[in-house]
């Protein structure tokens, strides 16, 4: 078979046409390193320094200057790393998402005006919860505990221990931490701090101190404290939510993540947080007080988780349980008693209902019949615009109705409708001769402390003189034989 001839090619171009010139590279080496370098340099000029020269904003209402101590902790904060997993200003999604917490409130560009506020020193990642408000919304000792070992407090946090720090570092970072927020902060933690004292206070009422809750057929002054932090249409009510093991079971399984590092896996107040916290955790292992106390019906309990009680370690639980999970969890406390922590699963058997004693409904209808929680209401509906959802606070330099009650109840050294000679002063007579003060007397914004009669509180008791109670002291709820540090 014969070859295929060959097809000649066509000529690309004539002959006579000149050769192509030899390519160059265009981005050489230099080239590039100038222009990444420039481009850089663009960058940080528009993201860095000229935000910082030109960025002047006047102070927003509720800022206020650091102070020395507060500045010695924001650098304590600064070299321990913390802006890794705190961001340090809170964004419309943040507090619309109520994430971690209720955020009171938005930050704005006058909250960093000040040395020391400058939010390109505090991150934007949020590992952990935003902090730019988050002063105030827990009491100094709660705080100690949370530092010391966040899983005490908070067991399903990633936050290293910071046992490391010295005695006067650690007070230094509680300062700076309750400041974040400013203004409000400063009124949140006076909050936190007032309700303290007067817990202390009333624990040391005679009528408390020598009946007790109820045995007598009236609550303590420390019942008639908790109670007041609480919606009156909720201090007797039921739970909406059936009795079932699978409720039980949910709430059980809640209680274990949520609550044991404060309340102890035996339900009895003694977690590894509990020996940093003043007043102690609530013990719910008693089976009289579970059915009889005078602040531990279902609607009781639901409105502590759900809103905390400011002066305690007991924190706001409404933005991360929902409402059904917070039923779930009312059920459950009241099997502890009968064993509900221990069995295989809770039954339906174990289960405590409330029932209360007749002493406290007629009690209830003396001193704060249900029709006027109306009239109470508005004092609160006056808090400040963003203090966040901590109960109550009302509006500054008002009668705080929760103040007004405890103060009579300390300087009277009695208890409204329940001691002799009081039997008829209900709580719009406290409050009617409470207004005719002038002096900071129950005054929101006031420290209270003043009108406190020594006789009735230890200062030793209150932040930050509690933390030389355990301080470099053996835990013994986790570490019988050895110390903290």
């Amino acid at each position: 078979m014969s070859a295929i001839p060959e097809i000649p090619a066509e000529p690309v171009h004539p002959e006579s046409w000149p050769a192509h010139p030899p390519k160059k590279m265009l981005m050489h080496p230099l080239i590039v390193t100038v222009g990444s370098m420039l481009a850089f340099f663009a960058v940080v000029l528009v993201v860095v320094f000229l935000p910082i020269s030109t960025f002047e904003p006047s102070p927003s209402t509720n800022w206020r200057a650091l102070t020395e101590a507060e500045m010695a902790g924001r650098n304590i904060f600064l070299e321990n790393g913390c802006i890794y997993c705190h961001s340090g200003f809170t964004r419309p999604q943040d507090v619309l998402a109520s994430q971690y917490y209720v955020y009171a409130r938005a930050s704005e560009p006058g909250d960093y005006v000040g040395e020391g506020s400058s939010p390109n020193l505090f991150g934007t990642i949020r590992t952990g919860p935003d902090l730019s408000q988050s002063g105030g919304f827990h009491p100094d000792d709660w705080h100690y505990a949370h530092y010391f070992n966040a899983r005490y407090t908070t067991p399903f946090s990633v936050m290293p221990s910071f046992r490391f720090l010295t005695k006067d570092q650690l007070l230094s970072l509680v300062t700076f931490t309750q400041a974040r927020g400013d203004k409000l902060a400063d009124l949140r933690a006076q909050h936190q701090n007032n309700l303290k004292a007067l817990e202390f206070a009333s624990g040391n009422v005679a009528a408390s101190r020598e009946s007790g809750d109820r045995s007598d057929g009236y609550p303590a002054a420390s019942a008639v404290k908790n109670l007041m932090l609480i919606g009156r249409s909720y201090w007797f009510a039921d739970n909406p939510l059936p009795v079932t093991a699978e409720n039980l079971l949910r709430g059980r399984q809640v209680f274990e993540e949520r609550c044991i590092g404060c309340h102890g896996s035996q339900g009895n107040g003694n977690g590894p947080a509990a020996f940093y916290l003043n007043p102690s955790p609530a013990a719910f292992d008693v089976a009289d007080d579970q059915a009889h106390g005078s602040d531990t019906s279902p609607g009781a309990y639901y409105w502590r988780i759900l809103r905390g009680v400011p002066g305690t370690g007991m924190e706001n639980f409404g933005t991360r349980l929902s409402v059904d999970d917070i039923w779930k969890v009312v059920l459950f406390l009241k099997t502890i008693p009968n064993g509900g922590l221990t069995a295989d699963l809770p039954t339906p058997d174990l289960y405590i209902p409330w029932e209360g004693y007749p002493g406290i409904f007629k009690w209830a209808n003396c001193f704060y019949p249900e029709e006027q929680q109306y009239k109470i209401n508005r004092f609160y509906n006056n808090a400040p615009s963003g203090v966040g959802d901590v109960p109550g606070i009302v509006g500054i330099d008002e009668v705080n109705p929760v103040y007004a009650v405890v103060l009579w109840e300390v300087n009277k050294n009695a208890r409204p409708c329940g001691s002799k000679g009081y039997e008829q002063v209900a709580l719009q007579d406290i409050l009617a001769e409470t207004h005719k003060r002038s002096d900071g007397y129950a005054r929101q914004d006031e420290d209270q402390i003043p009108f406190i009669p020594t006789a009735m509180i230890d200062l030793s008791q209150m932040p930050p003189q509690w933390l030389n109670q355990v301080w470099d002291k053996p835990n013994p709820y986790i570490e019988p034989a050895a110390g903290n540090r």
